[in-house]
């Protein structure tokens, strides 16, 4: 897991939580919940929208009809978004309104058939709209978990109760992996504060659960590939809190990462929102207090603000491109370059293998695995590095490019220019990609990287079919 950046999105001194992700139709959206307080009657959910990938954001959104709306989850079936929440009033009642094009908004109204359970997000997959539901919840004593599906995300049915009892199970989030099986992250609320990691196959009436060996509330669960990862508010110490970011492997969470966040318990609920074209890139969205509002008369810890955190998840790095032809610097500027001959015996071409992961036992990176490393030729020199191979492909009808690169490239598939872009130093594996259109057969990628003033080093590529 490679962190590209992480983003404050909020900074009005409220109490901004509880968060949900997605894209639509090629923008993010944030959701989160705004209140002047961890549980206010003033608290509305709020719908943000970025054309440019996070960089900037605009309100789209605003829901509230007359209690506290909070929990907001974000979701698709591909023609509308879905905004979920539930408002905490004298009696809990779960709302959605969905939109066809980003701006226009349904109405605010309550889900049907949810018989007081909070839809505890979501999700549509094949066709149909799940979500595991909690309700009858009596504090230090006892829950219930109910599977609810329905045919438009609006009117719901409770099909069954997948678990109660005294562990008291509450907020689950759920995923589907690509031969349908469900997988889902169930909260616990007892002592002990670890939860379940469920899983199940169509047509999900019978559920396996194993409970994980850590405490972790605010249940997050996403899958790279069929990769389980999770986070939540992991709990250190009864009194110490953290973002944590586990890798499930055996059903045993490893920790790889710790966002920034604490040291209280109000953090967490992060939302997911996988990049459309890229399997392995993703934006979260998460709260936390511990940056300080701009205004030193607010307490910092009462006052958390929204992130937004993008990554990449590096996989399956034996399909990395590493045999490549590479050229000397050329004293050119990009904007001049042009597909070089590989006849030409004047451009000094030399055969570049990229690192492999036979590599990692000399002590190279797991995250540099898949680069191609032309620093020896480069020799911080400044003008434009060339880099060309020829790949057999079998039929495909649909392909993707998948680049990294640490300095601003142009990218040619078989002579036909694809891809352009700024780079970032170092490179980062599938930071961007482009579909290209193979033939079946012999394919050549071309790629001339500008070493930015020296300071490039090499580029990472793969294609894979789509």
């Amino acid at each position: 897991m490679y962190v590209k950046s992480i983003r404050r999105i909020t900074n009005d001194s409220c109490h901004n939580a509880f968060t949900g992700a997605c894209f639509f139709k090629g923008s993010l959206y944030v959701a989160y919940r705004q209140g002047a307080a961890h549980a206010d009657p003033t608290g509305k959910i709020i719908v943000l929208r970025s054309d440019d990938q996070g960089k900037h954001f605009e309100n789209v959104a605003t829901f509230r009809k007359t209690a506290d709306a909070r929990d907001p989850h974000l979701y698709t079936d591909g023609n509308r978004l879905f905004a979920v929440g539930f408002e905490a009033g004298l009696e809990r009642a779960s709302f959605t309104a969905y939109t066809e094009d980003g701006r226009n908004w349904s109405e605010w109204k309550k889900m049907e058939g949810t018989e007081n359970f909070i839809m505890w997000r979501p999700q549509f997959y094949n066709g149909k709209y799940f979500c595991a539901g909690y309700g009858e919840f009596e504090w230090r004593k006892t829950s219930t978990v109910a599977w609810f599906e329905s045919d438009d995300g609006i009117k719901w049915e409770k099909i069954y109760e997948i678990h109660k009892g005294k562990d008291m199970p509450t907020e689950c989030f759920l995923d589907f992996k690509k031969d349908g099986t469900a997988v889902m992250l169930m909260r616990c609320d007892d002592k002990s504060k670890r939860p379940y990691l469920c899983t199940s196959k169509p047509p999900y009436r019978k559920w396996d659960k194993i409970r994980l060996d850590i405490p972790l509330l605010g249940p997050c669960l996403w899958l790279v590939k069929n990769e389980i990862w999770i986070s939540g508010r992991w709990f250190l110490h009864p009194d110490v809190t953290h973002v944590g970011v586990f890798r499930v492997k055996k059903n045993r969470p490893e920790l790889r990462l710790v966002l920034p966040s604490g040291p209280g318990s109000d953090l967490s609920y992060m939302g997911v929102a996988k990049d459309p074209e890229n399997p392995v890139r993703f934006w979260f969205s998460y709260y936390s207090g511990h940056t300080s509002p701009e205004d030193p008369s607010i307490d910092q810890f009462s006052h958390p603000d929204i992130y937004l955190v993008e990554a990449i998840f590096s996989t399956g790095k034996e399909d990395f491109i590493l045999d490549w032809m590479v050229s000397d610097v050329q004293y050119i500027s990009l904007d001049k370059a042009e597909i070089p001959d590989i006849s030409d015996s004047t451009l000094n071409w030399k055969s570049l293998h990229g690192y492999s992961e036979k590599d990692m036992k000399k002590g190279v990176s797991p995250s540099a695995v898949g680069f191609v490393d032309a620093g020896k030729i480069i020799k911080k020199k400044s003008g434009v590095i060339f880099f060309t191979t020829k790949l057999e492909l079998g039929p495909m009808e649909k392909a993707r490019l998948y680049l990294g690169y640490d300095g601003p490239v142009v990218v040619w598939f078989n002579r036909e220019k694809v891809f352009s872009g700024a780079g970032t130093n170092p490179a980062i594996a599938d930071q961007s990609s482009v579909a290209v259109k193979p033939i079946h057969g012999t394919n050549t990628i071309t790629v001339a990287l500008d070493t930015n003033n020296g300071k490039a080093e090499g580029i990472f590529c793969r294609i894979k079919s789509e």
